[in-house]
């Protein structure tokens, strides 16, 4: 979805964007779920790993792994944007690696779940609720966080609030996302049986179907009850969150319907599902030419028919099918024939410069 989505819409011409074609409106609703089973599945995974074991937040080993792994995925989020070339010949990074991506933003989730798993260790609480408050609160306050005033922070951390022309994604709503798939990753941790059984992708369909379809009336009538405006603004900007939260439900449930039934799933399948950060880093740079300024998107982005960028993106997916069955012979051939030669020359130029620079202190 991500792979043909990203595609498509960085090489298909405006002049066929037309939602009154049912095709279109079809694959650009379905590119619009992407984003939030990424999000969701994000915050599932990890607080299920988590909370399988029931210990103070201090022993937790998955604690510090997880504060890693959210720290590096920033990283990596800025290392994607960033162009060697104007880097290395001019001594400058462009403003728009500053930006906030989808990476930077899942990272920065993850440390928001390490953070409530803490808070809610020291105080008592309910974990599912406060995942669930928490992201409730993250889909009602994203219109007054979006149209506030930011300019007194810095550009670079402002990007996770407000997008400012370089950001793709900000930390509100879309940690909503990771929040309430957190919820459902606790409660799998502590129910492991239910995982089994029929009733929980069908409840998913079911609740899903029914955020999707009326979440509207359901905003209105909260704020009828309670005399909130916030619940009139986040009808009026941001109604399709909770619509897309019921989507990722019904995916997720339609997801699980298929493993009950698909017994002999092909192992490449799950393998694809486990190197989603190496897709998503590899494809960043060869659709868009990040790092040295070629990419597919250099082939007349924004140019082609829907035949030529639907064909394309057929390929494209072909390609890192390939790539992943193949993965651990590139991995050891990139070792082997990159990394070893490379670390060899660093460490023998270091040992050169070292006694280079004892010899002159000495003389």
């Amino acid at each position: 979805m991500m792979l043909q989505g990203h595609f498509v819409d960085t090489m298909l011409d405006p002049v066929f964007r037309d939602k009154t074609n049912w095709l279109f409106y079809s694959w650009s609703f379905m590119r619009g779920i992407t984003a939030p089973v990424f999000f969701f599945s994000a915050g599932l995974v990890f607080m299920y790993l988590l909370s399988r074991k029931s210990i103070p937040w201090r022993d937790n080993e998955r604690i510090y792994k997880g504060i890693g792994r959210g720290l590096q995925l920033i990283a990596i989020g800025y290392l994607l944007r960033l162009n060697f070339l104007a880097l290395i010949f001019k001594g400058e990074i462009y403003s728009w690696v500053w930006g906030a991506d989808v990476l930077h933003i899942i990272g920065l989730s993850l440390l928001v779940l390490i953070g409530l798993n803490i808070l809610q260790q020291e105080l008592k609480l309910s974990l599912p609720w406060l995942l669930g408050i928490a992201g409730f609160l993250a889909f009602y306050f994203e219109p007054a966080i979006g149209h506030a005033d930011w300019s007194a922070m810095p550009g670079f951390l402002a990007s996770y609030m407000v997008n400012e022309g370089f950001s793709t994604f900000t930390l509100f709503p879309w940690v909503g996302y990771a929040l309430f798939g957190g919820v459902g990753g606790v409660l799998l941790a502590r129910n492991n049986q239910v995982s089994h059984t029929w009733w929980l992708p069908l409840t998913m369909l079911s609740v899903g179907l029914l955020f999707h379809y009326f979440s509207i009336e359901t905003l209105i009538d909260l704020y009828r009850i309670t005399g909130m405006e916030g619940f009139i603004a986040w009808r009026i900007v941001n109604s399709h969150l909770l619509i897309r939260l019921g989507d990722v439900w019904v995916v997720i449930g339609l997801i699980m319907l298929i493993t009950r039934f698909w017994k002999n799933m092909p192992a490449l399948i799950p393998r694809i599902g486990t190197e989603t950060l190496t897709i998503y880093s590899v494809h960043y740079v060869v659709l868009w030419g990040t790092w040295f300024g070629l990419g597919i998107s250099r082939l007349g982005g924004k140019a082609w028919d829907p035949w030529m960028s639907g064909i394309g993106a057929l390929l494209f997916v072909v390609a890192f099918i390939f790539m992943i069955k193949h993965i651990d012979i590139i991995r050891y051939t990139w070792a082997s024939k990159v990394t070893q030669p490379l670390s060899i020359y660093y460490r023998f130029y270091r040992k050169k410069l070292r006694l280079l620079f004892l010899y002159e202190r000495s003389s």
